[in-house]
Order: structure tokens, then C-alpha cells, then sequence
């Protein structure tokens, strides 16, 4: 293993100071603890939305914390969330009487602490509620979508929910705008390589020359298939197809496409694997009203591409167009 690292007992904290004090006009970081807040607070009675997770996927979810996103990121070690306590004694350090909502990504533990962070909350009298996200296709069958991993198109909901909560809606409000992008989002990704643990230096997945990984979760779990390595056209046919038949989209259907980096994957294989995405869209009648092609969610090293498809409607596309600014994506 080669990185620029310190000691592997020191990652998290010396992370969280170096992306503060590089972004200190967007992020501050709260002293003594894993909490990265936004520069300017949101104005009191606004709906704060909050993440707990783990490290390793920068700029995720660090990077989405910032005005039109994230209130709060609080972050656990690396690939590991936060105890459920630790989760609440964050819901309490932000909480000025203002709603809470706290978005989580459909993995065991996430669900497992989040949902007691959210108990400890209530009967602290704190007004929080939570949403979990699902759009792994390849995690499990389209009749069972609620047992799906949370993938990047999770980035969508938390665009979404935050501009709602910018504007000043309700919590349920928020709630149905974070619900309503995860419905309508499905996400897919393709691996080349695997990657290894920066404090242990383990290899997290494996994967041989010659073939391309379909259906890998963010910290390497297995995929569904393995095809052959080809050119990027063929593997954007094979992941689109994929998407496709989980959700047919019919002639004039407007999308958001994204096009995420998984940790290796240089800007130069985005742009093309993104344009092949978008052609491929094209010839069936579906028109990419925006898109992004960057590195928004990684997994280390980890060479590969992760899809995500966001369905629009009129009041989604409201909510995506609403100004935004973070680290990791910034729109105006």
C-alpha cells in the first residue's frame, strides 16, 4: 500500500482539519470532535439535514456539506459509522429547536445507529425525524427495492431535500422531497479495481485484469456479474441496459445523469464514459436535462464508475436547479 499518510490511528482526524482548513469559507470543523458543519448556519427554524457515516469516500460526505445540502456531517471511522449515542450527542450540538431530518444510506449499520440516534433524540424532546435511501439495482430484485444498498444516487435526495429545506419547507415536506428523488433514482456500478483499507492496508475486493465488476457496493462488496473487459462503450451498454429494465423510461422522460468516480477514475474516463451514457440515452428518447460527470463518492483507489438515473418532474427539477454550494458540487 502507497498513500500519503501519517499514522492510520490519526487518519480521520487529520482529514477533517486539512478539508476545513481548505475549504473554511464552505466547511467548519467542531473542535475535539468528528462534527463538519457548514461555514454560515442555516437561519433558525429551517430544517437542518444531517448524515452520520463513515470516512474513506471523500469528498462524500464531507464534501456535501454546505449551503442547499448538508447542515452536518458526523462522521465515524474509516468505512464505519457512528455508535447511535454518538449520532445523537451530534443532533443535540446542532439542535437549536430548528427540525431535524437525518438522511442514511441503506446499510446495516447506518440503519442500525441512525434509528437509535433518532430514538435518544425523541425522547429528548428533539423534533427529528429520518430517511433511509435505496438505488443499488444489483443489491436486490426491483420487487423488493426497501432491501437495496444505498448507492451514489443518493446524492439526489440530499440535493433535493436541501433545497427544500433552503426555502423553508416543512420537515415532511423535506422528507417527501428526499423520498420522492430515491423512488424515482436507480444507480449501478462497474469496478476495474479493487482497493485497500488506508489503516490496515487490507485488500477490500478483487478483481481480475481481463474482467470489469457489475453491481460492487461502496466499500467493495461483490458484484452481481463480472463481463469481460472492453471498450467503454460496450460496458456503458451493458450498465444501461441494466438500469433500463429495472426502470423503462418512456420517449420525452427527462433524467439527471451521473457519472461518479469511484477513487482512480481519471476525469478523462468520466467525460467519455458520460458522453457514451448520454448517447445511449438519446437514441431511446430520453433527454439528460443536467448532468454531472465527477467524483462525488469514492471507495479509495478503487478504479470504476458508479451510474445513477434521477427521473424528473416539475418540482424536482425546481429543487435541483436551487442554488447550491459545497466542496464537492456546486451549481451557481
Amino acid at each position: 500500500m502507497k498513500k500519503f499518510l501519517n499514522a492510520p490511528e490519526e487518519i480521520m482526524d487529520q482529514m477533517l482539519d486539512g478539508m476545513a482548513m481548505a475549504n473554511q469559507h464552505i466547511l467548519r470543523r467542531e473542535p475535539g470532535t468528528h462534527r463538519m458543519l457548514r461555514r454560515e448556519p442555516k437561519a433558525p427554524g429551517k430544517v437542518k439535514l444531517i448524515i452520520g457515516n463513515g470516512g474513506g469516500h471523500e469528498p462524500g460526505s464531507i464534501g456535501w456539506v454546505g449551503y442547499g445540502m448538508y447542515d452536518m456531517a458526523s462522521m465515524g471511522d474509516v468505512f464505519a459509522a457512528q455508535s447511535g449515542r454518538q449520532l445523537f450527542e451530534s443532533m443535540e450540538a446542532i439542535n437549536d429547536g430548528s427540525p431535524i431530518l437525518l438522511t442514511i444510506a441503506n446499510h446495516a449499520g447506518d440503519v442500525m445507529n441512525g434509528r437509535q440516534a433518532v430514538q435518544l433524540a425523541k425522547r429528548a424532546g428533539l423534533n427529528v425525524a429520518s430517511a433511509i435511501f435505496y438505488d443499488d439495482i444489483a443489491s436486490a430484485p426491483k420487487e423488493f427495492p426497501e432491501e437495496r444498498r444505498g448507492l451514489t444516487g443518493m446524492f439526489f435526495g440530499v440535493k433535493m431535500a436541501g433545497a427544500a429545506a433552503e426555502a423553508g419547507c416543512s420537515l415532511e415536506e423535506c422528507i417527501r422531497a428526499f423520498e420522492t428523488a430515491r423512488t424515482n433514482t436507480r444507480s449501478i456500478s462497474v469496478s476495474m479495481t479493487g482497493c485497500t483499507h488506508p489503516q490496515t492496508g487490507l485488500q477490500m475486493m478483487e478483481i481480475p485484469d481481463d474482467v470489469v465488476s457489475i453491481g460492487a457496493g461502496v466499500h467493495g462488496e461483490g458484484g452481481a456479474a463480472v463481463i469481460p473487459m472492453a471498450p467503454c462503450r460496450t460496458i456503458v451498454d451493458k450498465a444501461m441496459r441494466l438500469l433500463w429494465d429495472d426502470m423503462p423510461l418512456e420517449t420525452g422522460t427527462e433524467v439527471l445523469l451521473l457519472i461518479n468516480g469511484m477513487g482512480a477514475t481519471t476525469q478523462m474516463e468520466l467525460a467519455i464514459f458520460y458522453q457514451d451514457a448520454l448517447h445511449w440515452l438519446q437514441e431511446r428518447g430520453v433527454r439528460v436535462y443536467d448532468g454531472i460527470a465527477d467524483s462525488l463518492f469514492t471507495t479509495q483507489e478503487t478504479a470504476g464508475i458508479t451510474v445513477s438515473l434521477c427521473v424528473l418532474d416539475e418540482e424536482r427539477k425546481i429543487w435541483w436547479d436551487a442554488p447550491c454550494r459545497t466542496v464537492g458540487y456546486t451549481n451557481r
